[in-house]
């Protein structure tokens, strides 16, 4: 069974997932906790979302922060999900973001 699919952030994604250019897209930033699972909780979180890239990064001192691309139709429900996620501390949209447009 052949998919289309096409190569974004150096991850393969459906080509249906992918957005129409940088300005309908947007990244959502969660503070939590680093703890055994919590990149696990945010993947089965967004287990429906459109996910076009994602980064985790341990801060120090057992706090982690992961920038989440995705299509801004979905980003609203995204980070209601993800504010109701065990370990998480705060969620936002910033501005500009730590991952690269293209």
């Amino acid at each position: 069974m052949a998919h289309d699919s096409s190569t974004l952030f150096g991850t393969t994604v459906p080509d249906g997932a992918r957005a129409a250019s940088p300005t309908d897209t947007c990244t959502v930033v969660v503070s939590l906790r680093d703890t055994p699972g919590a990149l696990s909780r945010i993947t089965a979180t967004l287990g429906s979302t459109p996910v076009l890239a994602l980064a985790y990064v341990v801060t120090g001192s057992a706090q982690a922060l992961a920038e989440i691309r995705m299509p801004r139709a979905h980003a609203t429900r995204a980070r209601h999900k993800l504010s109701r996620m065990v370990d998480t501390t705060y969620v936002s949209e910033p501005r500009f973001a730590l991952l690269p447009l293209n």
